[in-house]
């Protein structure tokens, strides 16, 4: 039996608090006896996780038994799914996770001789401003405060991450603005139609700022998801650097931070992805993905896709190579794979970006048997 890895994982868990039930603990120690690396992951996570905080952590929530439905996962050999944040109050089992979202859990390793390193890595992420760039050149830097600028024939306000504008008359279809949205940020624009767009790290837009007669047109390289507003006689085109989604009014994610790969995860209404030799229309549910010329379509789970949303990251059975691309977008640091021997390393989870990346780089290291730490410029390496 080819035992994955997650679910002894999730079974050591059980036995750290206490809940492991007999079928589970008959797995357990079966699978350790002849599995080396599922026996040095249970030494290594009962060395680190085995104390009273994680434990009294886990005996405060409310607990849901899942060795059953792991035994059957086991026997039937499928693809395991990740737990999702939203579990973590109701599934014991998910302690591994829960790290990534408990501050006070662990105390900082980067405190005493070190802190000055993490202070350098903090300030260089906060140097990393919003910015929008007006068709004459002009270039302003959003924050989160309330303000008014006027630029050109546009007013501009930020309120809560979120910028709105008006224009003059005097404003054409010819002017173009471009947001920017560094790594480690993510932020809301109402368009002068009214479409939203909310963007995810490492993120640009093109945008009029007025749309001109017969279409409205934008342009996105990273993710964003969009809320168009409905106007039949006026199309929304989305321009992607390898596609386009031609909509009327709808909601859906775009992504294309993989070079040349675009996914588009429809929630709602109608869109047409259309590539230089290749078009197709999607339903609810769907997500088109388009790659090495071709357009391919498969369902999709809103949780894993659209969590960016809420600053949530849900990792399922991902690489720690894949992890670690994934991280600097997240918080805007530099972070590099030394080891090159534990990229193949498998991460499952959720990191929530409003907690310290010090809490991830720590349960990585609880969970996979990595380790890391900080050079003097800052950076993050795993080692």
């Amino acid at each position: 039996m080819n035992t994955n890895l997650e679910d002894i994982r999730i079974l050591v868990l059980d036995e750290i608090s206490g809940t492991l039930s007999e079928a589970g603990r008959e797995t357990l120690f079966q699978e350790i006896s002849v599995n080396e690396d599922a026996r040095a992951m249970r030494d290594h996570m009962l060395s680190v996780l085995n104390t009273p905080e994680v434990q009294d952590y886990i005996k405060r929530q409310p607990y849901e038994d899942p060795a059953d439905k792991i035994l059957s996962r086991i026997h039937r050999q499928k693809r395991r799914k990740v737990v999702a944040l939203s579990t973590l109050a109701t599934v014991a089992a998910a302690a591994v996770i829960a790290l990534l979202t408990i501050p006070t859990l662990f105390k900082s390793e980067f405190s005493g001789k070190t802190s000055n390193d993490f202070k350098t890595a903090q300030i260089t992420t906060n140097k990393q401003q919003i910015q929008l760039k007006m068709a004459n050149g002009q270039v302003i830097t959003l924050n989160n405060d309330t303000s008014q600028v006027v630029a050109g024939n546009a007013l501009l306000k930020t309120h809560n991450k979120t910028l709105t504008y008006t224009t003059t008359s005097a404003t054409n279809a010819a002017e173009f603005a471009t947001l920017t949205v560094p790594a480690g940020k993510d932020y809301t624009i109402h368009l002068s139609d009214g479409t939203q767009v909310q963007l995810n790290a490492a993120t640009s837009i093109r945008f009029p700022l007025a749309f001109k007669a017969g279409n409205r047109e934008v342009y996105i390289n990273g993710e964003a998801y969009l809320m168009i507003a409905k106007n039949a006689s006026q199309p929304f085109i989305v321009h992607l650097p390898n596609s386009t989604v031609r909509v009327l009014g709808t909601e859906f994610n775009v992504n294309t931070y993989d070079s040349g790969v675009a996914r588009i995860a429809l929630v709602q209404g109608a869109v047409k992805v259309i590539s230089k030799t290749d078009s197709l229309q999607l339903t609810p549910g769907q997500q088109a993905t388009y790659a090495s010329n071709k357009i391919s379509t498969r369902p999709f789970d809103e949780t894993d896709v659209l969590s960016w949303r809420l600053g949530r990251f849900i990792f399922s059975n991902a690489r720690l190579d894949e992890v670690c691309r994934v991280i600097p977008r997240l918080y805007g640091i530099s972070l590099e794979l030394d080891n090159k021997e534990v990229a193949g390393k498998r991460f499952s989870g959720v990191i929530d970006r409003h907690q310290p990346v010090e809490n991830v780089l720590k349960a990585l290291k609880a969970t996979n048997g990595i380790d890391y730490y900080t050079d003097k410029s800052g950076t993050f390496h795993i080692k």
